[in-house]
């Protein structure tokens, strides 16, 4: 600190040193106050914008979700998966169930009723029309013998026949 006379009296003045450290804390004492909320207002700091790899985070996100959603609702409506055991036991369902439910569910083979001749007629159409593989030699007869064999032709009540396969012209 300097000595100054002034009238007589002596005035001690702060060296500049001093004067910068007072003013600095004086300074930080008084943002901080501000900031604080004691006067004026707060400053709002608003988030920045999000980045094009969280937008599109956030889109697989929500198709994620979506999907699960589609897929829990498609699962309530599904029908188990099938098993052999829907057929009747005996030769030949083995190879029955292969083929057919390459294609369909056996629900269609369970409801048609028919003769031998008509099962192999029905063979002959899925392959000429739906596109089936062709069946031939003894995987067709064992086939052939099993359906007709488990799943002859009914007569409905009072004599008639029951009605034929929708999937065939008569």
């Amino acid at each position: 600190m300097r000595q100054v006379k002034a009238s007589g009296a002596q005035v001690r003045t702060p060296s500049l040193p001093t004067v910068l450290v007072v003013s600095l804390i004086a300074a930080f004492v008084l943002l901080g106050l501000q900031k604080a909320g004691y006067w004026g207002q707060p400053e709002r700091v608003e988030p920045p914008p999000p980045t094009p790899a969280a937008l599109a985070f956030r889109r697989a996100q929500a198709e994620a979700e979506a999907a699960q959603a589609a897929a829990a609702r498609l699962a309530e409506v599904q029908q188990p998966a099938e098993t052999i055991e829907v057929l009747p036991e005996g030769e030949g369902r083995d190879a029955t169930f292969a083929l057919c439910t390459a294609c369909h569910s056996t629900a269609i083979i369970r409801r048609s009723r028919f003769s031998r001749e008509r099962w192999d007629e029905l063979l002959d159409w899925m392959t000429e029309v739906q596109g089936m593989a062709p069946l031939e030699g003894a995987a067709r007869e064992e086939v052939l013998d099993y359906l007709a064999r488990s799943f002859p032709p009914e007569t409905a009540p009072g004599g008639g026949r029951r009605a034929t396969n929708p999937f065939l012209n008569d």
